[in-house]
């Protein structure tokens, strides 16, 4: 826990560091790649809900999963760059 918080705080002291500029950037580029992580799961909950095949359903949902804990990640560190309290 002690470890994962010290990270946050170099990733925030980093962007703190850095330009406005960059800043925005930088959560631009973040905000573009949880856009389409957002649109991959849409894509593949449709997917799963045409499946038949319960290896396939079953392939499907991990990767929905994976997909969500990514975003659940990006979603945090933008917060965290916002200065938002993470629930």
């Amino acid at each position: 826990m002690k470890e994962k918080l010290i990270r946050r705080l170099n990733k925030v002291k980093a962007f703190l560091d850095s330009s406005y500029a960059e800043q925005k950037e930088q959560q631009d580029s973040i905000k573009k790649v949880l856009k389409k992580l957002k649109q991959k799961q849409k894509s593949l909950e449709k997917e799963l809900d045409d499946e038949k095949s319960k290896r396939r359903r079953a392939e499907l949902q991990d990767e929905i999963a994976i997909i969500k804990e990514r975003r659940k990640k990006g979603i945090q560190v933008l917060q965290d760059l916002n200065g938002k309290p993470s629930e």
